[in-house]
């Protein structure tokens, strides 16, 4: 992967690229310590040529992923019509990857044609600075096209601004926190900063979490603060009845009319902190990074299979 391990700093960016460095600029100094935002995401990557995109991601192990890049070959089969020889190629893969009897075979890389496809690791971080996680930024929106990063570039030598440059520079040596988890992890970690030196970061997810005595519990995500704010309405509007339904203890009449008002009132909101039903609510911004070497993207480490009782990946 040409310039895995450097960052094309630019003076001059174009405008909204300089907004949004500026605003990152101003943040890092509010926001200033590096914190992680839970366990990693995983989905696939997709190379053609010299060139890497993102396939698809959000999922929370790499299973998970394996799963998706059998969806997405078993789609392009038949969407796209590939040669028979190839189109056998893949369903063979997928057959593997996604069998309907059987275990998956835990294989996260992949040679058909003229692809090869990876399963990819993706670290989840916040900002955050006076006991507080980075809120949503200015230059936020919510996403207007296809979700789960569906062909984002992997470009390590995209112009970068000075304060992305920083960020970036910071996490190279990012890991978790010591004493949070146990020692294999963080000897991974370490391995992972000298195969994979370059960081790249990707645009960030939204989580609403409910601020009660001094904790903050994640109850809704989503790709854009909007969106995330919407999710949480539609806990209330529609999660909540069909939980309380399947316990087999009908909500009354009067707490849906509360559920359905509390869903009016956060779909009304357009700040990042506001309350329904008495409760305090913030939305914080979940940044994410991908480590990259020689190679490529970063695949998942073993520690990563272990976590979830899978066999050593072939």
């Amino acid at each position: 992967m040409h310039g895995y391990d450097r960052i094309d700093l630019v003076a001059d960016l174009d405008p909204v690229a300089a907004v949004r460095d500026k605003e990152l600029g101003e943040r890092i100094r509010d926001y200033p310590k590096l914190f992680p935002a839970g366990s990693p995401d995983f989905g696939f990557a997709i190379q053609h040529g010299t060139s890497w995109r993102i396939g698809s991601v959000g999922t929370s192990d790499p299973e998970g992923a394996r799963r998706s890049l059998a969806a997405h070959l078993r789609r392009t089969v038949t969407e796209q019509e590939p040669a028979p020889d190839l189109a056998r190629a893949m369903l063979a893969a997928a057959g593997r990857l996604d069998p309907e009897e059987g275990e998956q075979l835990p294989k996260d890389e992949w040679e058909i044609g003229d692809r090869r496809y990876r399963v990819i690791r993706i670290e989840r971080f916040t900002l955050i600075g006076g006991g507080a996680m980075e809120p949503p930024r200015s230059t936020d929106t919510d996403p207007g096209g296809p979700t789960l990063l569906r062909g984002h570039p992997i470009e390590p030598l995209a112009p970068a601004g000075h304060w992305e440059t920083q960020l970036r520079l910071n996490l190279v040596g990012f890991r978790p926190i010591p004493g949070t988890v146990p020692d294999i992890v963080q000897t991974e970690a370490a391995h992972a900063i000298r195969s994979h030196p370059g960081v790249i970061l990707l645009p960030p997810t939204f989580t609403v979490v409910e601020i009660k005595d001094g904790a903050w519990d994640p109850i809704a995500g989503g790709d854009g603060p909007g969106e995330a704010r919407d999710h949480l309405a539609g806990h209330f509007s529609e999660l909540l009845p069909l939980i309380r339904a399947h316990q087999g203890d009908p909500a009354s009449a009067a707490e849906l009319a509360e559920w359905t008002q509390a869903a009016e009132e956060i779909r009304a909101t357009n700040g990042y902190e506001f309350a329904a039903m008495g409760r305090r609510f913030r939305t914080v911004r979940i940044s994410r990074m991908m480590r990259l070497g020689r190679d490529g993207p970063e695949a998942p480490r073993p520690s990563d299979q272990q976590r979830y009782g899978e066999p050593a990946p072939h």
